[in-house]
């Protein structure tokens, strides 16, 4: 195991050990957090996103498969 030393602001480490008593599980814990979060980056958006596909009730339905919706992407327009 490597050690890391850090520098905190006064008071920082009693607010700490209210949280957990043992710092060093603490930010074992915290850095392991951050670094699954900011492996994260390699995921598709759907994968980011998709606890919130179906959230919506009552909204339009798709309008990628609508064929009179997506006439109008068709036509030019005069300027």
């Amino acid at each position: 195991m490597e050690i890391i030393n850090v520098k905190v602001p006064n008071g920082t480490k009693g607010k700490l050990r209210r949280v957990n008593p043992n710092l060093s599980a603490l930010i074992r814990e915290q850095i392991e957090r951050l670094l699954e979060h900011k492996a994260g980056g390699d995921q598709s958006m759907y994968d980011r996103t998709a606890h919130l596909c179906g959230i919506v009730k009552g909204g339009p339905g798709d309008m990628a498969s609508s064929k009179e919706y997506l006439k109008q992407y068709g036509k030019k327009r005069a300027h």
